[in-house]
């Protein structure tokens, strides 16, 4: 931030001088010049520079921190979040996919891949038989080499021919090669507390509110193809829910 920016404020203005220092941080986040994970100047740095009192300039700085937009750090200062992503809420769509047609680096990490006998409650979801035969997968999924979400999926044995596929791509794309055409779903969402290993692969404190995305995935003819969990981290993600047409997924880096 220029000194100049001391000359920025109108005083005589019907807007509040804590909203226009707001305005002032938002114009150097939008032009690039406060970058991800850069610092941003300290309550006593802007209350120096804008010729106002700490109060005002602290008004500023919580106003970004409660959007998500900065976050602080104690005792080191207060800095610029990463951006966010904008996800749609189906279990049925692809990930990898949407990432790609963002243009975002990603990755993913097979964590488990195998066949194993289906719990309970999996296999009424999946009109199977408690204990019979499912494919089990386990994927930790990066962006920008930072792990962003864990997604956890069964099928129906029968599709196991997906195991000798790419799962570090698209499972929608896999399971349309061995017969399984996903055509809707029924998911549900809800906020849970990372814990354990989940949090640690999501490399999230413990107690960290991550976003729970569950639901199945059916064929035209309503069998279930697929039971899908995905936990996402809740500092990377925004959710959005498009009911214009058929569910499609929509990744943009937030404007900040």
């Amino acid at each position: 931030m220029s000194e100049t920016s001391t000359h920025s404020l109108i005083r005589e203005s019907p807007v509040a001088l804590y909203l226009q220092i707001e305005q002032e941080l938002r114009g150097l986040l939008e032009s690039g010049d406060l970058g991800p994970n850069a610092q941003v100047p300290s309550e006593i740095q802007l209350s120096d520079r804008f010729h106002v009192s700490r109060m005002t300039a602290r008004k500023a700085l919580d106003r970004l921190v409660a959007e998500g937009i900065l976050f602080r750090q104690p005792g080191k200062g207060t800095f610029v979040a990463a951006p966010k992503i904008t996800h749609g809420v189906s279990t049925q769509l692809s990930f990898s996919k949407a990432m790609a047609a963002l243009g975002l680096r990603h990755h993913t990490r097979v964590l488990n891949a195998t066949r194993v006998p289906a719990p309970a409650h999996i296999a009424s979801l999946l009109g199977l038989h408690a204990g019979e035969s499912v494919v089990f997968l386990r994927r930790l999924r990066f962006v920008e080499d930072e792990p962003a979400a864990l997604h956890l999926s069964y099928l129906p044995g029968r599709y196991a021919g997906v195991l000798n596929g790419d799962l570090s791509g698209s499972l929608i794309e896999l399971m349309d090669a061995v017969g399984a055409h996903v055509v809707d779903s029924l998911d549900s969402v809800e906020a849970v507390i990372g814990q354990g290993e989940d949090a640690r692969l999501l490399r999230v404190a413990s107690g960290t509110s991550l976003v729970r995305i569950e639901g199945v995935a059916f064929s035209s003819n309503r069998d279930p193809l697929k039971y899908n969990e995905a936990l996402y981290r809740g500092d990377r993600f925004r959710f959005t829910v498009d009911t214009s047409g058929p569910p499609t997924l929509r990744l943009e880096l937030k404007t900040l």
